[in-house]
């Protein structure tokens, strides 16, 4: 005979919650949405029911619908960030990187390079900072420049910001016919002339 007390049934546990990968997955669906719909036309409501969630979620992650687009910033301002990292591998290596980083998810890099200039978020100024510190090594005064020549050199490294916006898109959507390396060819050939004659230009030698 068996005195033991019957054992209790095994407890479920709920799975935990990856909160860091539901953030990035809701980051990916609104980047789509808001490119699709609109920045200023879609809502939380939109992106909630094409992520399949209740809204109430978005707003645990994300408090307020400026968050969220403020996120979908943060992704591509993290993967300039990131290319400037990267070993240089010669003219045109960091855009090479931005763009095979933009390649696997375009939505949020379209996003953000199709709005940047609309002057009503701040995105533009914050991408030309990001932009400007991966340029600014090819345009560090010598020990002759004359004086006033880092200020020089800040505006320098930011004038091709127009030609990198409208390229990313340009490519990021095959308008052009162009394989991604003709295009990195392309881009490294001007980076080069670029750089050569902007430091005669701007007097940093």
């Amino acid at each position: 005979m068996d005195d033991a007390a019957p054992l209790s049934p095994p407890v479920r546990r709920k799975p935990r919650v990856d909160h860091d990968a539901r953030r990035a997955e809701y980051v990916s669906v609104a980047a789509r949405v808001l490119l699709d719909k609109g920045l200023h036309a879609a809502t939380m409501r939109d992106i909630a029911e094409a992520a399949g969630a209740a809204k109430v979620l978005f707003y645990r992650l994300f408090p307020s619908r400026e968050a969220l687009v403020e996120a979908v910033f943060q992704r591509v301002e993290a993967a300039i960030d990131d290319a400037f990292v990267q070993p240089w591998e010669g003219y045109g290596s960091m855009v090479r990187h931005v763009l095979a980083t933009a390649r696997r998810e375009p939505a949020p890099f379209l996003l953000v390079l199709k709005n940047c200039r609309s002057g009503q978020l701040d995105w533009e100024p914050r991408l030309r900072v990001a932009l400007a510190k991966t340029s600014m090594p090819l345009f560090r005064p010598g020990p002759d420049a004359a004086p006033g020549a880092e200020e020089r050199a800040q505006r320098a490294s930011g004038a091709m910001f127009g030609l990198f916006v409208d390229s990313m898109i340009t490519w990021l959507e095959d308008l052009d016919g162009l394989t991604d390396e003709e295009r990195i060819r392309w881009w490294g050939r001007i980076v080069k002339a670029w750089r050569e004659a902007a430091r005669e230009a701007f007097r940093l030698d």
